[in-house]
């Protein structure tokens, strides 16, 4: 029997005279998962509550373009190249939703975690609606094998800067309210700060 080399098991030899491959992991540029965006009235509320937040608490990073404000919903992973299979399991699990649209109100604002901190907007009203929309997206992926965290603790948030001062919780002097019509599929092209929308599914009931 011929023995087989290790290329092609899938090994790769290391180079540089028996020396361990030191070159980074592969980058990822492809961040998809769901999601609900803001009218545009409530994103232009929210970009103007994370100046005076920025303002108030002597935060040096910017706030986030309008355009990318958003409320994660369902994650589906983040790839090199998003695999065919995934986005058609995903487009399925969308289109089997049924919600009606509902009220989401932001009256909160804190820092998430140590470091470089994520300053966001926690939901007052919406929260139940948000976890149920979860939750329908998660069993359904599950169901077609996908392999997906299903989280009955997700705390609904929108991320208005990532800054490395924190925020303690402050109550907003006016409220962020918008009705959630639709949710969205997005594909977020990590550190070039922009967004593909990939599809888009409108709430009925």
């Amino acid at each position: 029997m011929e023995l087989q080399s290790q290329n092609e098991f899938g090994f790769k030899p290391p180079s540089g005279g028996g020396r361990p491959d030191r070159s980074p992991p592969p980058r990822k540029p492809f961040n998809v998962y769901f999601a609900l965006r803001p009218d545009e009235r409530a994103a232009e509320q929210a970009r103007r509550t994370a100046g005076d937040l920025r303002r108030r608490f002597g935060l040096r990073e910017e706030p986030r373009a309008k355009r990318l404000l958003h409320v994660s919903l369902c994650h589906l992973g983040q790839w090199e190249e998003i695999p065919r299979s995934m986005l058609f399991d995903g487009l399925a699990a969308a289109a089997s939703v049924r919600m009606r649209p509902f009220k989401v109100a932001f009256r909160r604002a804190v820092s998430f975690r140590q470091g470089k901190s994520a300053l966001v907007l926690r939901a007052d009203e919406g929260h139940q609606e948000v976890l149920s929309l979860h939750a329908q997206l998660a069993l359904s992926l599950l169901n077609r094998g996908v392999d997906v965290h299903v989280r009955p603790k997700l705390e609904p948030h929108m991320t208005l800067l990532y800054d490395y001062r924190r925020v303690p919780e402050t109550i907003l002097p006016e409220p962020i309210v918008w009705t959630a019509k639709s949710f969205v599929l997005i594909n977020s092209l990590t550190g070039e700060g922009r967004h593909e929308e990939i599809d888009e599914w409108p709430l009925l009931g």
